[in-house]
C-alpha cells in the first residue's frame, strides 16, 4: 500500500461546513458554547491520525491542541514550550524508516509554519539542504525516500540534496475557486506514477516524462479534487468537492478510477452530493470512508457497510471525518469532528484523554 498523506491543510471544513460539532456543549439558555477539548477531556476538536511511528508510539495532531503521543501506558502532549511553531498540528507522515515528520504552524492558517522531527526522545525543528521552501505543507515520502513539500502553492522536492520546483503544468481549465484556498495533495502508485490532486484542474498523473489530466471531460463530478489512494487492485480513489461551487450545485463525490473509468455510488446515501475528506485501505483490503453527515463505510468490494453508533450515543452526530488508520494491531481509528474513536465491534467508542485506549 503506497504511503497515505494526511494533511489537514489541505481541504477547508474538514467535512463540517457550517454546522456545529455534535459535540458541542450546550449552555443553560440553549445556546451553544464554544468546544474546548480540554474541559471535555476530548484528544482535540479536530484530531488528525493516529499514525505510528518506528517504536508503536500513536501520533496526534490537531487545529489547536497541539501534538499528542499515546505510548501505550500514558498521553503526553506538546506545545510551544516543546518546540513547536503554533498548536496546528497537520502533514503527520513516515520517513522510510519510521521516523515521523509533522508540520507545526500557527493557528492561523496564513501563520508561519515549519516541519517537526521526533528523534527518539525529543521533537526537533528538521534540517534541509538549500533550497527549502519557507512555510512548508503537505510533507510527503516518495518510493525512493525523497521528501516532497508545498509552498506556496507549489510543490518542491529534495533532488540529490537540494529542494527543486516541481511545477505542474499552465492552468487549462476555467476557474471557479475563488475562495483563496489552493489545496492540492500528492501520492504515489504502486508503479511509481505520481498522483497530484488540484483545486479547478482535476488530477495530474506524472509517469516520469509527462503529465496526463484527469477531469470531469473523463467523468469526474468536478475538477476540484484530492488523490487518497491506489487499492490492491490497482484502482485509484478520489474526491470530488463542491464547497467551492454555488449552493445549487452539489457535486462532490466519492470516485474510483479504474484507469479508463470514472464510478460514483449514487446509491449509497453520503457519497455523492457530499465531501468526502478521508479515504483509507486496511490490511485486509477493505476501503474505509468517511461520509460526512452520514456514516462510516467500510467497502469490502461488493457492498457498503455502515458504522452509525457511538459510545456516548451521539444522534445528530456529524461523521465529519479528518483521518483514518490501522494500528499494527489491526485497530480502526477515525479523527471526527469533535474527537477521536476507535472502532470496537460496530460501535464508534469516543476515546478521551483517558481512554479507553485499548
Amino acid at each position: 500500500m503506497m504511503r497515505i498523506l494526511l494533511c489537514l491543510l489541505a481541504w477547508p471544513a474538514l467535512g463540517c461546513e457550517s454546522a456545529p460539532s455534535s459535540a458541542d456543549s450546550v449552555a443553560t439558555d440553549g445556546a451553544p458554547t464554544p468546544f474546548d477539548a480540554a474541559a471535555q477531556l476530548q484528544v482535540a476538536e479536530y484530531p488528525l491520525g493516529p499514525i505510528e511511528d518506528a517504536d508503536g508510539n500513536l501520533w496526534i495532531g490537531s487545529v489547536a491542541s497541539g501534538a499528542m503521543r499515546w505510548d501505550g501506558m500514558s498521553l503526553r502532549s506538546f506545545h510551544a514550550a516543546d518546540g513547536l511553531v503554533g498548536d496546528r498540528v497537520t502533514g503527520l507522515t513516515l520517513d522510510p524508516e519510521g521516523v515521523l515528520w509533522f508540520v507545526s504552524a500557527e493557528e492561523d492558517m496564513g501563520g508561519a509554519s515549519a516541519l517537526m522531527k521526533w528523534d527518539g526522545t525529543a521533537l526537533r525543528r528538521a534540517e534541509h539542504p538549500v533550497g527549502f521552501p519557507p512555510n512548508p505543507v503537505g510533507p510527503f515520502f516518495d518510493a525512493s525516500g525523497a521528501l516532497w513539500v508545498q509552498s506556496n502553492g507549489q510543490f518542491h522536492r529534495d533532488v540529490n540534496g537540494e529542494f527543486e520546483p516541481f511545477p505542474l503544468p499552465e492552468i487549462s481549465l476555467p476557474r471557479t475557486n475563488r475562495t483563496g484556498y489552493e489545496p492540492m495533495n500528492l501520492c504515489e502508485t504502486r508503479g511509481g506514477d505520481l498522483w497530484f490532486g488540484t483545486s479547478d484542474q482535476g488530477a495530474y498523473r506524472w509517469d516520469g516524462e509527462a503529465f496526463h489530466q484527469l477531469t470531469t471531460a473523463d467523468g469526474l463530478p468536478t475538477n476540484n479534487v484530492s488523490v487518497h489512494l491506489e487499492d490492491r487492485e490497482g484502482n485509484l480513489w478520489l474526491s470530488c468537492f463542491h464547497w467551492h461551487l454555488d449552493p445549487q450545485e452539489k457535486r462532490g463525490a466519492l470516485c474510483r478510477w479504474d484507469g479508463e473509468t470514472v464510478t460514483t455510488f449514487p446509491d449509497v446515501p453520503g457519497l455523492t452530493g457530499n465531501e468526502i475528506y478521508s479515504v483509507y485501505e486496511d490490511r485486509n483490503g477493505n476501503v474505509w470512508i468517511g461520509a460526512t453527515f452520514e456514516c462510516i463505510y467500510r467497502y469490502d468490494g461488493e457492498t457498503f457497510q455502515a458504522f452509525t453508533r457511538t459510545e456516548p450515543e451521539l444522534p445528530d452526530f456529524h461523521f465529519g471525518c479528518n483521518s483514518i488508520y490501522q494500528d499494527r494491531a489491526g485497530r480502526m481509528w477515525f479523527g471526527l469532528t469533535g474527537g477521536l474513536y476507535r472502532l470496537d465491534g460496530e460501535v464508534l467508542v469516543n476515546v478521551r484523554r483517558g481512554g479507553p485506549w485499548n
